[in-house]
């Protein structure tokens, strides 16, 4: 799974440029209506794996793929073990 991760956010950086500006194009409301059909129809034939939403985060100890802290790229369970042990300054378990 790390791979194909890897592998989407490869086509997603290769083909940004040219989605933004096909969208931009297809959204355009004062722009020719066969433009922005032909901006629809291109943007279509781009690779689906080269979306953003198909881009996953997965915590880099674990690999695990759900409930992912995007700033620590860590799982939750992992982050609260580590921050058990004291491994972030600032940072502490939660007093009860």
């Amino acid at each position: 799974m790390r791979r194909m991760d890897y592998k989407r956010r490869k086509f997603f950086a290769l083909y940004e440029s040219r989605r933004k500006v096909l969208q931009s194009v297809a959204r355009n409301q004062n722009l020719d209506i066969s433009l922005r059909w032909w901006a629809q129809l291109e943007k279509s034939k781009l690779p689906r794996q080269s979306s953003l939403s198909r881009v996953h985060n997965h915590c880099i100890d674990t690999n695990r793929s759900r409930s992912v802290l995007s700033f620590y790229k860590l799982s939750r369970l992992q982050f609260r073990r580590l921050v058990a042990k004291g491994s972030f300054s600032g940072l502490r378990k939660a007093c009860w």
